[in-house]
């Protein structure tokens, strides 16, 4: 019988990886920050991917090259934004 591996685990495990390799934290933020800088405009523009911390960063990136529709990786990575990209924000201000 096959086992499956839960989401959460596949991802914490690639995530490992990706990140366990790199020989200094600042090149694999530069990495990580290059993909976002690049994508980030396709689904909220005027964010500026430099000023996101190292976690903002994989959290997005994670969101961007995961499954889901277009709309809902905008309102993923806007929760993650928080701030005035918050649905919250949208909803009770």
């Amino acid at each position: 019988m096959r086992r499956s591996i839960p989401v959460a685990q596949c991802l914490a495990l690639c995530l490992a990886l990706t990140f366990g390799a790199a020989p200094a934290g600042a090149d694999g933020r530069s990495q990580i920050l290059l993909d976002v800088r690049h994508e980030l405009p396709n689904f909220v523009p005027g964010v500026a991917a430099e000023e996101l911390s190292t976690h903002q960063l994989a959290s997005i990136r994670s969101v961007i090259h995961g499954p889901g529709s277009h709309s809902d990786k905008i309102s993923s990575i806007r929760s993650i934004l928080g701030g005035p990209y918050s649905l919250r924000r949208l909803f009770f201000n």
